[in-house]
């Protein structure tokens, strides 16, 4: 196993570890995304923006939902009309999905499995999608530019991939996006237990070290090394003949700092919408 596959292996089994041990509701309580009606209104407009456009070359799109969860964004295609395959590699969130979405079930299909081997064996099979969604995935993805690679060999011709949640890169942050992000996720953090721990992680990683053997280190893989490389991922699917469109918004665990947050613009969190520029 190349040094690569294995980085991408410990990430997954982390993931796994994380959601397997009955940890569901404090994924949610740690999820933006699903906690606050804000983002989860952003992310409705865009799903429906990009099935209608879809919907132009094809009667039921065909979607494949990677690293599913407990089904937010599988539930959202389901209700438009898709024909929509769930991939996660926990059973346990799946279970949650299956549930969730008993209403859709003739249009649903469930896949437990490493993302990056499920995306392979679907390549191997030629199998063509016309939208891959990754929402809150990229970020758990060691390897993420060589996984969308994989994910644009099985679009249709007409296809679109769709990234949602993933912290834009740290770096391009400006100052003030920083400070406000670390107010915010401190103002939440500091409630949740285990702080010392947590401090004294932080200050571990601030030196660049980060241990294999610890699942915090590896399950929210990017989010404590140096977020998403956003401009990266759309020079990537440029070069594939994918047109871009990067999507920035606030983004944060607290209920009280997400509205402030939002007002004042400090972007720290971004979704990609990429189409095949033959649309």
């Amino acid at each position: 196993m190349d040094q690569q596959t294995h980085v991408n292996k410990t990430a997954a089994l982390a993931n796994a570890e994380s959601y397997n041990r009955g940890k569901r509701r404090k994924y949610i309580d740690g999820a933006p995304h699903i906690k606050h009606a804000e983002l989860r209104a952003l992310f409705r407009r865009l799903v429906v923006e990009i099935y209608d456009a879809t919907c132009s070359f094809v009667r039921q799109p065909k979607v494949l939902d990677l690293g599913a969860g407990e089904g937010s964004a599988t539930l959202a295609f389901l209700e438009l009309g898709a024909k929509t395959t769930a991939v996660d590699i926990s059973e346990i969130q799946l279970g949650a999905l299956r549930t969730r979405c008993s209403s859709f079930a003739n249009n649903l299909t469930v896949c437990c499995g490493d993302i990056s081997d499920v995306v392979k064996e679907l390549s191997d099979k030629k199998c063509k999608y016309d939208i891959i969604v990754a929402n809150s995935l990229l970020h758990h993805i060691p390897d993420y530019i060589g996984l969308i690679g994989q994910c644009s060999k099985i679009l249709s011709l007409h296809g679109q991939f769709f990234s949602f949640q993933d912290p834009i890169k740290y770096a391009s942050l400006g100052k003030f996006t920083k400070l406000l992000t670390q107010i915010a996720y401190f103002s939440w953090r500091i409630f949740k237990g285990d702080v010392i721990g947590g401090l004294q992680r932080r200050l571990r990683r601030s030196r660049g070290i980060y241990f294999d053997d610890c699942s915090q280190d590896n399950a929210e893989y990017h989010v404590v090394r140096d977020g998403v490389d956003q401009d990266a991922i759309a020079s990537s699917l440029n070069e594939l003949g994918f047109e871009c469109q990067i999507i920035p918004y606030f983004s944060t665990q607290s209920r009280s700092w997400q509205p402030i947050g939002s007002a004042m613009q400090a972007y720290n969190t971004f979704s990609i919408i990429a189409r095949k520029k033959s649309i």
